[in-house]
């Protein structure tokens, strides 16, 4: 089995699909928020900051993800023979994917198709019924636990529907698409048939 890279709009039901994948396929999991938050404390002179600025987070956090994924990747391959999930939240494509790609170049002739399969959790349902779900399963845990309705419903909007031109940029990357608007236990299970159909 390939590695696999999940990839999604906030509360997606990313860590919950890497737990299951997890379970089925017994795989490692890789959590990037653990890093971001250790990256936050350890280092803050690196202004990786967690969810206050996303976008220039995933661009300072990106290289050490790709270089990281890619080590993992090599090991899990010719190595530890231990393949590996990844919640992935903090990714910036147009500095990540060709920095892979380079870095696997030289990695006894990996490519990113050959060593990983790309999942993406798509949420199409309305800002309005994000909001609802979130503010219904919210935990003290979460990290929108304590957004104001305000800030929740900005974040909200900003984390549905899809883009069809980042999937026409990315098509080699042969990712593969999953609405979880309609429930997430039977996506989950799709997924895993999907998986183990074509025995990534």
């Amino acid at each position: 089995m390939k590695n696999i890279l999940i990839f999604g709009h906030s509360r997606a039901g990313k860590t919950s699909l890497a737990k299951r994948l997890k379970d089925v396929f017994g795989l490692n999991v890789i959590n990037e928020d653990l890093f971001i938050t250790t990256f936050q404390r350890a280092y803050p002179q690196l202004d990786i900051n967690g969810y206050d600025n996303y976008v220039q987070t995933a661009i300072n956090v990106t290289p050490f993800m790709a270089h990281y994924l890619c080590i993992c990747a090599e090991h899990a391959t010719h190595k530890t023979g231990s393949p590996f999930v990844a919640d992935m939240t903090f990714f910036h494509f147009d500095k990540g994917i060709p920095l892979m790609q380079s870095i696997l170049s030289h990695m006894n002739g990996l490519t990113l198709p050959g060593a990983f399969t790309f999942i993406n959790l798509e949420n199409t349902q309305t800002a309005e019924a994000l909001f609802a779900d979130i503010r219904r399963y919210d935990t003290p845990e979460d990290w929108t636990y304590t957004l104001s309705d305000d800030a929740l419903r900005t974040h909200c909007h900003e984390n549905v529907g899809t883009d069809p031109d980042f999937y026409e940029k990315w098509k080699d990357l042969g990712f593969l698409r999953y609405d979880v608007a309609q429930g997430r236990t039977h996506v989950f299970d799709t997924i895993v048939n999907d998986l183990k159909m074509i025995g990534r």
